[in-house]
């Protein structure tokens, strides 16, 4: 299986965060989920699995948790 190109990740991520509410990830790429965005813990472990579903990839507890901003989640993803 071929892995998926970067752009076609980005746009399966930037999918998932609009399900979630974020439309323009760009523009609070830096924000974080809980403190800056109002987020609760389930509510970011759903969008993080939303877009491990999409990129077909799984991430142990530990990688989930050092996830706090679009940001940390756009890059560590498009590393994968």
């Amino acid at each position: 299986m071929n892995k998926m190109s970067n752009y076609i990740k980005l746009k399966s991520i930037v999918k998932a965060f609009k399900n979630y509410g974020i439309d323009q990830p760009s523009r609070v790429k830096e924000a974080n989920f809980v403190k800056d965005l109002g987020f609760d813990k389930v509510f970011v472990d759903g969008l993080i699995y939303d877009v491990e579903e999409a990129l077909h990839v799984s991430l142990s507890e530990r990688e989930v948790e050092q996830l706090q901003s679009p940001k940390d989640v756009i890059e560590y993803m498009l590393s994968k």
